[in-house]
């Protein structure tokens, strides 16, 4: 990961980025890659908090790290109270520095609750690492192919030109947090499913997971509403509407945001089924459903919507938007069978007794 700034500027270059793109994506990679260890750390200590039922922590913390990271932002960006204007690097500098506050953040707050907090590190240890490897390293894979497709997008799109990026990218940020919320949902699917099977409730995990949905879909609904009704004043966050220099990127957001608008169920829906597919232990398959519709159908097929159709931009998306509708459906099934199969195999059990018993 810290060599994504000597591997990325040649690769951009490459694909024929303009120069003076290439060197400002160069700086900010080089800045913010100093931020990745306490991403990664800030990232276990969350979901241990979550698995603890310890989610206000997890909530506060990151409602605090975003008016700093936007202070950060300003202060060394733009060289405010003495400190040099660092441009694009600033940016990643002042996210490097909010990941590495957040990990501080949550590992004062462990060590403030241990005593409400057990945490095992004894002999069994060892023998919890294969089975943890071989539900973690499914998810770990699966988030990546997610990520990944949206960044190469993003690649893809600097090759249609500077305008074209900038759109992709404003319009990334704003459905990115909307995503929060059924991402969100998701994390509390995964334990309140897990927590259920865990007390040999397969239909209360059912229910979990049917309502956590219920709510993902009503708040991507309405997620989906904002973004098609106001897209310009959504722009306006970002750029001057009234400057004709922003005009073709005001052009492309514009359609971006329609699409956006048309695929935020279909986000909501796959990330809360993958989370409470998490819950009943199952995430091989769930990877495999989304490195076919991810890559095979979303970015292959956007990449041939965009040019050997003519499609550009539009076309990019386009996929992106295909590709999350066949994720969404594939683990959205998958999630009724896996259900299905639970409470079968607790009717089974409670059959068997009942058989012995008699």
């Amino acid at each position: 990961m810290m060599a994504m700034p000597m591997v990325v500027p040649p690769l951009l270059s490459s694909l024929g980025y303009e120069p003076g793109l290439v060197a400002e994506i160069g700086r900010f990679l080089w800045a913010i890659s100093w931020g990745i260890p306490g991403f990664l750390g800030a990232a276990v200590l969350r979901f241990l908090l979550i698995a603890a039922f310890r989610t206000r922590i997890v909530m506060i913390v990151p409602l605090l790290a975003v008016p700093l990271n936007l202070v950060l932002n300003w202060v060394l960006i733009f060289g405010h109270w003495g400190m040099p204007a660092l441009g694009s690097a600033g940016s990643g500098c002042a996210t490097a520095i909010v990941q590495w506050l957040t990990l501080f953040s949550f590992a004062l707050y462990m060590l403030i609750a241990r005593a409400r907090i057990s945490v095992s590190m004894g002999r069994g240890v060892r023998r919890q690492i294969p089975g943890i490897l071989r539900l973690g390293l499914p998810i770990a894979a699966m988030r990546g192919l997610e990520i990944g497709v949206f960044v190469m997008t993003g690649v893809m799109m600097g090759t249609i030109g500077a305008d074209a990026l900038a759109a992709h990218q404003l319009v990334f940020n704003v459905a990115g947090v909307c995503f929060m919320v059924p991402l969100g949902l998701a994390q509390a699917a995964t334990v309140r499913v897990a927590y259920q099977l865990g007390r040999s409730e397969p239909s209360a995990a059912r229910r979990a997971a049917y309502v956590a949905l219920a709510m993902g879909v009503l708040f991507m609904t309405a997620a989906a509403l904002l973004l098609w009704t106001t897209p310009r004043i959504l722009i306006g966050l970002y750029l001057d509407l009234g400057d004709a220099a922003n005009q073709s990127t005001v052009t492309i957001a514009l359609q971006l945001f329609v699409i956006a608008a048309l695929f935020q169920l279909f986000d909501g829906v796959q990330v809360i089924a993958a989370g409470a597919l998490r819950g009943y232990r199952d995430t091989a398959v769930p990877m495999l459903i989304a490195a076919i519709g991810y890559w095979v159908i979303g970015f292959a097929g956007g990449w041939l919507l965009a040019f050997p159709l003519g499609f550009g931009a539009v076309g990019l998306w386009l996929g992106l938007a295909l590709g999350l509708a066949v994720v969404a459906i594939a683990l959205g099934l998958r999630l009724q069978s896996c259900a299905r199969l639970q409470i079968r195999a607790a009717e089974t059990i409670v059959l068997a007794a009942g058989g012995v018993r008699a």
